[in-house]
């Protein structure tokens, strides 16, 4: 029982050196490309993603939330709380995600805040 190949050595060389063509013209660009691969192929984007990663080419997306800002692990929320107010807080991952990021965009307000009174006195 023979194994079925899904790409060529040919193809796998077109795909790879036209991925990594647009490699540095951005997130969007590199979408456009995989889904020209995938087109022309007549293969899924996934099937063409899975290969670009197997060939260790691809460039993952970043993670974003809901809100456009850079997705923060709970745990690492948690953490900066701790170092910005200098406290242990065993519980503040008890705390939601959306509470820790208040508190922390609150705290760091206030801190602006009193740095820039400071500057007045001086």
């Amino acid at each position: 029982m023979s194994k079925t190949v899904n790409y060529t050595p040919e193809q796998t060389e077109i795909i790879k050196g036209m991925y990594l063509g647009v490699a540095d013209e951005g997130e969007a660009r590199r979408d456009e490309v995989v889904k020209e691969i995938a087109a022309m192929y007549g293969k899924s984007v996934r099937s063409v993603i899975a290969k670009l990663s197997r060939m260790d080419v691809y460039i993952a997306k970043k993670h974003v939330a809901k809100d456009g800002q850079p997705a923060i692990r709970k745990d690492a929320a948690a953490a900066r709380l701790r170092e910005i107010t200098g406290l242990p807080l065993v519980s503040a991952e008890n705390l939601t995600k959306t509470d820790l990021k208040a508190l922390i965009a609150r705290i760091e307000e206030l801190r602006e805040g009193q740095s820039d009174e400071d500057s007045d006195l001086a």
